[in-house]
């Protein structure tokens, strides 16, 4: 597992939807040590590919996202239709380019400026075994590479906020994936709701098995890996 990971971080390409890389000389230096390779998108061929998606085919993402979810609680249908039809573009995009990972500056520079927040197309490259990371969050792109090569499984971006009282950590973000044992497993359920802090949007909000266990890195400089284990509660 060790030497497939090095081998999927080998040829990894990487497409970042994004005014810049940031930091700027991160795809360099990830290139250079791993093999790693890092394309910056720009937003009129984003929105060129997302035109190109068939409403049809958009429909028939968003039907299937809202039957299969246990409640849709706050976003619209049109949000979904939107979201579900950027998420078709990102896997179009990524066809075209050979690449096996997305993210995207959803917070930054592509804040409004693409139809739709990318969380259920992330969640739904996730699932299928490809990669959708938040934030044009560079070293986590590399960190979800590195975990799916050793595990065959996907991740999710979090920021831990640690309670020593209790021996725990909370992981809040955006989005989780549904298939967090891989893709040929089963679905865990869900709702779909906005992003909390903007109230818009469309997410997955993912109800992970009890008990599961996950790990918690970060790259540091490239160079050594931080980490902590645990098990969901």
């Amino acid at each position: 597992r060790p030497f497939r990971a090095l081998h999927h971080l080998r040829e990894a390409k990487v497409l970042n939807l994004a005014a810049a890389h940031q930091p700027k000389d991160y795809p360099e230096k990830a290139k250079t040590k791993f093999g790693t390779e890092f394309v910056l998108i720009g937003r009129d061929r984003m929105l060129e590919t997302y035109n190109s998606i068939a409403d049809t085919d958009a429909k028939a993402e968003a039907d299937w996202w809202t039957k299969n979810a246990t409640a849709v609680v706050e976003p619209s249908a049109d949000e979904i239709f939107k979201s579900c039809k950027l998420g078709l573009a990102f896997q179009k995009l990524m066809d075209q380019e050979n690449a096996t990972a997305m993210t995207v500056d959803c917070y930054g520079s592509m804040w409004r400026q693409i139809p739709a927040y990318p969380c259920i197309g992330f969640a739904r490259l996730n699932d299928i075994g490809l990669g959708g990371i938040c934030q044009s969050d560079l070293p986590c792109v590399m960190m979800h590479i590195i975990f799916q090569g050793l595990t065959g499984r996907p991740s999710f971006v979090c920021n831990p906020t640690f309670d020593f009282s209790t021996d725990s950590a909370t992981l809040i973000h955006c989005l989780g994936c549904t298939k967090m044992d891989g893709p040929d497993k089963p679905s865990a359920p869900y709702k779909l709701r906005d992003v909390m802090e903007r109230q818009e949007g469309a997410v997955p909000q993912v109800t992970m098995r009890t008990g599961q266990q996950v790990t918690v890195a970060i790259p540091d400089e490239l160079a050594a890996l931080r980490y902590f284990t645990g098990q969901i509660t």
